[in-house]
């Protein structure tokens, strides 16, 4: 029996492996290593390189991102897809295996970050063109308007179109959803309570809240006044 044309039994090694290896929380590590502080108790709470950056400066933090991206995403799938030979479905297996490994962290306590750096590394491994333009729209949005969640967004929805128009395999579609979609889904899910009791107080509804966070990553739309409002995942 196979899955997108893995064995079955290939697929639960691949998704163990993938896990594990994208639970790797690194942003956590550095800043407990360095400042002797939980990294969810900083910033936005998020245990991820934006954050890294934030709460240990520039190099440290971009230090981070780039494990995220050019290790932790892009280094199982390459083993997957290219040094074992299972192809295409494969790669797909694992970097969605990476991207719940690093959003919900078996290391610490199924928490996590968004994803963006290691769901993009997976994309890197696969198809660096798609990567360049992923990365792309998210930076020049940020660079314009100092808004990066909103970037993201535009780039996840432009992603499955560059892959169609410029003919990569048709499995990398479906990795172009899965990345949306696990991405998406940790966003709306995971502001903290009292966060959310600070965004009630603002009179919001609960849809209006859920779409804050799905475009904007936080429960309202001023980025200081959200970091000053609560910590925590």
């Amino acid at each position: 029996m196979d899955i997108i044309g893995v064995p079955v039994w290939s697929v639960l090694g691949i998704v163990v492996f993938g896990y594990l290896f994208g639970s790797i929380p690194l942003a956590y590590l550095v800043v407990k290593l360095r400042l002797g502080t939980d990294i969810r108790d900083m910033g936005s709470g998020n245990v991820g390189s934006s954050n890294a950056i934030q709460a240990l400066g520039k190099v440290p933090g971009l230090t981070v991102m780039a494990f995220d991206v050019f290790v932790k995403g892009s280094l199982p799938v390459i083993v997957v897809g290219q040094t074992l030979g299972y192809g295409n479905g494969a790669e797909v297996i694992a970097g969605t295996a990476l991207l719940v490994g690093h959003n919900w962290s078996i290391f610490l306590r199924f928490t996590g970050g968004r994803g963006l750096g290691t769901g993009s590394g997976a994309m890197l491994a696969m198809a660096w063109p798609i990567w360049v333009v992923f990365a792309g729209i998210g930076l020049l949005n940020w660079t314009i308007t100092r808004n990066a969640p909103v970037g993201w967004v535009i780039a996840f929805l432009v992603q499955p179109i560059i892959i169609v128009v410029t003919g990569l395999p048709s499995e990398y579609i479906l990795y172009a959803a899965l990345f949306a979609a696990v991405s998406g889904i940790k966003r709306v899910a995971s502001n903290s309570s009292d966060r959310a009791v600070f965004a009630t107080d603002e009179g919001m509804s609960k849809r209006h809240l859920y779409w804050m966070r799905l475009i904007y990553d936080r429960d309202i739309k001023d980025r200081e006044a959200w970091l000053r409002g609560g910590r925590g995942r």
